[in-house]
This record gives C-alpha cells, sequence and structure tokens, in this order.
C-alpha cells in the first residue's frame, strides 16, 4: 500500500464519521425539540403546555427554540446534498429555518396577524417546502448504487413518498387552523410536532439506508 493510500484511508474514514455526525445531530434536534419543550413545561408549574412551538419564543424555553431551530438551519446549509438540486433546495432550507427562529410569531394571545408573524409563517411553510421538494426530487438518487435487496429499495421509495407528504400537510394544516383560530392551540402544537419529528425521522432513515450503498465506502 503507497504511503499515500494510507493516509488518505484514515481521512476518508473520518469524513465519513463526520458527514453521518451532522446527519445525526439534525435528526437528534428535530425529534428532541417538541419533546423538549412539552417536558419543560410539563415540569415548570408556571409554563403551561402553549400553543405552537413558535410561542415558546416568549417563555423562559426560549433559548432552546431559537438554539436548536438556528442550529439545524446552519447545518443544513453546510451539509452538502448528494446532488446540485439537493444541495441548493436545503441551503435554502436552511436559511428558512433560520428565518423563522429570529422573527419570532406573534406573543400568545395576540390575535392580528401582523407582519412579524407574516414572515415568521412564511419562512416556515418555505422551509418545509423545500425540504419536501428536496426528498421527492433527491432522496431516490443514493438508491442505485444500493445493495439492498429491491424490495427494501421498494420500501425506502415509498417512505421517503410519505416523508415528503407529511412535511408539507402538516406545517400547512397548523396553519391553517392558526388562520382559522387566530392562535395557537393544541391541535396546532401537535401537527407541528408530528412535521419536525417526521422531518428528524427522514434523516435517521436515510443514513441507515446510505450505510448499504457503495457511497458510504468510497473516500
Amino acid at each position: 500500500m503507497s504511503p499515500l493510500r494510507a493516509w488518505s484511508e484514515p481521512l476518508a474514514e473520518h469524513i465519513v464519521g463526520t458527514y453521518f455526525a451532522l446527519r445525526a445531530a439534525m435528526a437528534i434536534m428535530a425529534v428532541g425539540l417538541p419533546l423538549l419543550l412539552v417536558a419543560w413545561s410539563l415540569l415548570d408549574p408556571d409554563l403551561p403546555v402553549l400553543g405552537s412551538m413558535s410561542e415558546y419564543y416568549y417563555s423562559p424555553a426560549r433559548d432552546v427554540f431559537v438554539g436548536v431551530l438556528s442550529g439545524t438551519g446552519i447545518a443544513l446549509i453546510c451539509y452538502r446534498g448528494h446532488g446540485p438540486l439537493e444541495n441548493r433546495l436545503l441551503n435554502a432550507a436552511g436559511a428558512f429555518l433560520v428565518v423563522v427562529a429570529l422573527v419570532p410569531t406573534d406573543p400568545p394571545g395576540q390575535s392580528d396577524f401582523g407582519l412579524r408573524m407574516t414572515v415568521h409563517a412564511v419562512a416556515a411553510v418555505a422551509f418545509f417546502v423545500s425540504f419536501a421538494v428536496s426528498v421527492w426530487r433527491c432522496a431516490d438518487d443514493t438508491l442505485d448504487p444500493s445493495r439492498d435487496s429491491e424490495r427494501r429499495i421498494r420500501r425506502y421509495r415509498r417512505a421517503y413518498r410519505v416523508v415528503a407528504v407529511v412535511v408539507v400537510v402538516a406545517p400547512a394544516s397548523a396553519l391553517a387552523l392558526v388562520l382559522v383560530l387566530r392562535q395557537g392551540a393544541l391541535a396546532v402544537l401537535v401537527v407541528e410536532a408530528v412535521a419536525v419529528i417526521t422531518f428528524g425521522a427522514y434523516w435517521t432513515l436515510k443514513s441507515y439506508e446510505l450505510r448499504g450503498t457503495e457511497l458510504a465506502e468510497q473516500p
């Protein structure tokens, strides 16, 4: 083995490990955010369960809400998609998510749907739409070099279609509820949590799929 190859193989292993660690971090942050916010309310007698995750901006859990969303958004921007289209869509999704974190919704109990709330809502919908399009259009790209059975590949394809649909339908439903109710409600929090947890579950499932492809072994 040449000295160059002996040096490059540990580096490639390190790069692949960092790649999967970044994916795992996004999954953990996404799945953990709604669970952590609700747990905070259950443990803090002065903080009831709020009507949406965004309303936690006006609670003691603000730093958690802003930090997790900002961290996930930055990770999406730093993450390199499998192809140019996926990369651009995930960059856009990450930028929109940072806007969601930094431009808050209206305070709980305020019924006016003003400019700030509009920017927040549009950015949130744009984040989920950008991510859903990336899944719908690009998630199948890594299945061609897969060593998995045809049956399992078909299951992956179906799962990715379900993810793309859920992460659009769930936040759209949440926005519709907000527009009708003029404020958050438990139903809004639930459908938001479904969308965010589905986002996190995708990164877990996709990482599992990638470990069964030839791409994970390439330096």
